[in-house]
C-alpha cells in the first residue's frame, strides 16, 4: 500500500516526464543545494557552493555581485551550465559566464552581447552553455547578468572526446 506522500511524489515525477519544459523535469533526481557559503577559491574570490551532477540551486538575478560556484572536473572535460528560467522579467543586455581553471590561472568567457536568452529558452524553459577545461580540479564558475529573472541552475560535466 502506497502512502499519500509517495503517491504525490510519483505524480510529480510522472507530470514532469509529461512536460519536459517543466522545472520538475529540469531538476529531476537532483537535490537542492543552498548556496550560502564563502569558500575561498582564488585571491579575493569566494564561491557560494559546490555544484555537481546531483545538485541544483536557485538564484535571483540581477545580483549585487556575480554568482560564483565550484565544479569538479578532470583534465579536458567539458563543464555545462544550464539555466532554467522559472520567472522571466527582463532579458537584459549583458550575461557573462566565466569558467576558471584551478587557481584562476586561465578563464574562458561566454558573452551574450545582447542575445535574448529567454527567446532561446522558449520551447524548453532553459538554455545552457559549455566550456572545456584543460586542468583537473575544482573550477570556479561565475555568472554575471543584468537580466531580471529567477533561475534554477545546474551543472553537468562531460568526459573529453578522444582524439
Amino acid at each position: 500500500m502506497m502512502t499519500r506522500s509517495l503517491c504525490a511524489a510519483l505524480l510529480l515525477v510522472v507530470l514532469g516526464a509529461c512536460n519536459p519544459g517543466s522545472e520538475e523535469a529540469f531538476v529531476q533526481g537532483r537535490a537542492m543545494v543552498p548556496c550560502d557559503q564563502n569558500i575561498p577559491v582564488c585571491p579575493g574570490l569566494f564561491a557560494a557552493c559546490k555544484l555537481g551532477s546531483t545538485g541544483y540551486t536557485k538564484q535571483a538575478f540581477p545580483a549585487a555581485s556575480p554568482f560564483r560556484f565550484l565544479v569538479e572536473a578532470l583534465p579536458r572535460e567539458t563543464i555545462e551550465v544550464s539555466m532554467y528560467f522559472s520567472e522571466q522579467q527582463d532579458v537584459g543586455l549583458d550575461t557573462r559566464i566565466m569558467w576558471y581553471e584551478p587557481g584562476c590561472s586561465d578563464v574562458y568567457i561566454y558573452k551574450s552581447e545582447g542575445e535574448d536568452l529567454f527567446v532561446e529558452a522558449k520551447d524548453t524553459g532553459y538554455t545552457s552553455r559549455r566550456e572545456m577545461v584543460y586542468e583537473g580540479g575544482e573550477h570556479l564558475v561565475e555568472i554575471f547578468t543584468d537580466m531580471q529573472a529567477l533561475m534554477v541552475l545546474k551543472t553537468d560535466v562531460y568526459v573529453a572526446e578522444r582524439p
